[in-house]
């Protein structure tokens, strides 16, 4: 089962609308709910990996390690982890199957927009795992 064309279309236009609109408040939030995060991300299937390395750099962001980074991303994936906690979905969790897919392509779609800077950062938190061996 996939979501529709339609369906599609308004998760690109959340996320667009989301992380335009988010802020550092929303931020605050995201983070204080980092036990729901990490709970649902659970459902996110192959998107699992994605959300564990954004939710690694806003952590990393957030606690002023790493600032090597745009707002906008900050802002996208913070929209995205908000998203996931929410329950107020395109597609509702609840629904069978679909339920988490659109969950699942808010990260998928936020990893294609910032793809080279989530590799900056991955080479960044590789570098600093071989300062503390």
């Amino acid at each position: 089962m996939a979501l529709s064309e339609d369906d599609k279309e308004r998760v690109a236009a959340s996320v667009e609308n989301g992380a335009k609109n988010f802020t550092q408040e929303d931020l605050k939030k995201v983070m204080a709910d980092s036990e729901t995060a990490e709970e649902k991300s659970r459902s996110l299937g192959d998107q699992i990996e994605t959300f564990k390395i954004m939710w690694a750099l806003i952590q990393d962001y957030w606690n002023g390690d790493y600032k090597n980074v745009p707002w906008k991303l900050i802002a996208a994936i913070g929209f995205a982890v908000a998203y996931l906690v929410s329950l107020i979905d395109v597609i509702p969790d609840f629904i069978p199957f679909l339920g988490f897919m659109d969950d699942a392509l808010v990260f998928a779609m936020t990893l294609a927009a910032f793809k080279s800077e989530i590799e900056e950062y991955k080479k960044w938190k590789a570098l600093q795992r071989a300062k503390q061996d």
